[in-house]
């Protein structure tokens, strides 16, 4: 587990970071990060521009920020999808891991605000600090025209709480049906996971090799036992064969939890992973400007 301590320790300096959502708010985006001293803040902006009728604010929102020196960044997200929205804030969480972060889930549509919630909840134990706050606004207005409030009447730290997620390990599994289409066979999926280090075999007493079923034993027992238990997979049998499907909820969850895969270990030498490397992973820009 990350701490504000090991983050501080760290030869990169630790700076403020805000997530919020565009939507038709520019005070209770703002202020909250003037008044907290932001270094930085991502933007989530909708992913279908001829849909957004929060552009108008958008521009509001990037010249105050501007004015008050304060850096910003957009990455897009489906406002009405909720796990592209998580995917959205767990690549932006992984890229500010070291840093400070402060989720603003007063704002955007119920979906993203429902989706920031969830992320502080998950990421809880693998960044330095991550803190949801509500703004409260001092009156409401009617959009589009106006920003949907005004004024910030103050800030509630919300309670923090944990969700729990799978191991790393799980999710490389997952990533790896995953890339046969969401189906694959025990025995290819045995075969990848030796190949790619999921499995480790130990050579018996008196240096015997393990048998034939003992990587078969291990992938049911580390791989396909927890993630039948999380309902990410199902097995059928076809024939003589054995099939390792993703489910539903497997699928949607690897949309955001993939982005762990291509996080690091803070150590003092450890490299950031850059934009690209999450590019390549979720299919998005994290650097647009």
């Amino acid at each position: 587990m990350l701490t504000i301590e090991s983050a501080i320790t760290t030869k990169t300096p630790v700076l403020r970071v805000h997530i919020a959502a565009i939507g038709f708010e520019v005070d209770r985006i703002v202020k909250p990060a003037i008044d907290w001293k932001a270094d930085r803040v991502w933007l989530l902006v909708h992913s279908r521009p001829g849909e957004d009728e929060g552009i108008p604010f958008r521009e509001k929102i990037e010249t105050a920020l501007k004015n008050a020196r304060i850096e910003y960044k957009h990455i897009d997200a489906d406002r009405t999808d909720l796990f592209d929205t998580l995917r959205a804030l767990s690549s932006i969480i992984m890229l500010e891991k070291n840093n400070l972060i402060y989720v603003n889930v007063s704002v955007g549509s119920k979906i993203q605000a429902i989706a920031s919630m969830m992320a502080c909840m998950m990421f809880k134990d693998s960044v330095a600090m991550i803190k949801p706050y509500y703004v409260v606004p001092e009156k409401y207005s009617t959009p589009p025209k106006e920003q949907e409030t005004q004024g910030v009447k103050k800030i509630i730290d919300l309670p923090e709480y944990k969700i729990e997620t799978p191991a790393d390990n799980l999710i490389r599994c997952m990533e790896t049906i995953d890339e046969y289409d969401g189906k694959i066979t025990k025995k290819e999926l045995k075969d990848r996971a030796l190949k790619d280090g999921l499995i480790h075999l130990v050579k018996k007493s008196g240096g015997k090799e393990p048998s034939a079923q003992a990587p078969f034993m291990s992938l049911n027992k580390n791989f396909i036992e927890p993630l039948l238990k999380w309902k990410f997979i199902q097995v059928k049998k076809d024939g003589s064969r054995h099939l390792v499907y993703l489910t539903k909820e497997g699928s949607d969850a690897l949309k955001f939890l993939r982005v762990r895969i291509v996080s690091y270990q803070v150590t003092e030498n450890a490299t950031k992973p850059s934009a690209k490397q999450l590019i390549y992973k979720t299919g998005k820009d994290l650097n647009t400007q």
